[in-house]
């Protein structure tokens, strides 16, 4: 697949939801569990986009979190999907005659993992919805492993600090007590402590 395809697939001036409702079958074919693991999830999304939503998905946890290794389980990504891409009318739209479609995470992420198709995915303007980022750094918090919970926590509370510094460039610094330019250097330090680069100064 390539970029003329990804772009043919949301060429039309038409909506993310289609008319129909399909059901997908989500799995990975490294699942420990294959029977439990494996989620249904109904959307009006029909296949070609949905299978794009998921590459998306996958590919934004490993954007956020800047940690290659970073997957999202297929029950993350119901429970995304449900909140972030919703259709609000899908009770009222027949069922698509083809009752189900299995998708493999797995098979998913090696078909548009490639240096000319990532960038592309990331950037499907039908799936920059409000909020998607912090969702999706939520639910990993939820995880118990507690070395990457760690190194997410540091990453949420940095992006707090980044949007603090950015409103700060743009806000009138007399009307506070402390330098905000001291403030954003004091950030930009902190990012470079989470990263490792650096020891925080005394």
């Amino acid at each position: 697949m390539d970029k003329k395809y990804i772009k043919s697939v949301f060429s039309k001036a038409e909506s993310l939801f289609s008319n129909h409702v399909y059901t997908y079958s989500i799995y990975h074919q490294y699942d420990s569990n294959p029977k439990e693991d494996i989620v249904a999830v109904e959307s009006s999304i029909p296949p070609n986009k949905f299978e794009l939503l998921l590459a998306h998905l996958l590919f934004k946890a490993v954007e956020i979190t800047g940690i290659e290794e970073t997957e999202l389980h297929q029950k993350e990504i119901r429970e995304i999907i449900s909140e972030k891409f919703k259709d609000k009318r899908l009770q009222n739209k027949p069922k698509s005659f083809i009752l189900n479609y299995p998708l493999d995470l797995y098979e998913v992420w090696e078909k548009w993992c490639s240096n000319s198709t990532y960038q592309d995915v990331l950037n499907i303007w039908e799936f920059q919805v409000e909020g998607l980022n912090e969702i999706i750094l939520d639910t990993l918090l939820k995880r118990k492993d507690s070395e990457t919970n760690y190194i997410l926590r540091n990453f949420k509370a940095l992006s707090y600090l980044e949007k603090a510094a950015e409103q700060f460039r743009f806000t009138d610094e007399d009307a506070y007590k402390f330098d905000v330019f001291d403030v954003v250097c004091k950030i930009e330090e902190i990012n470079k402590i989470i990263k490792g680069n650096e020891r925080a100064n005394s």
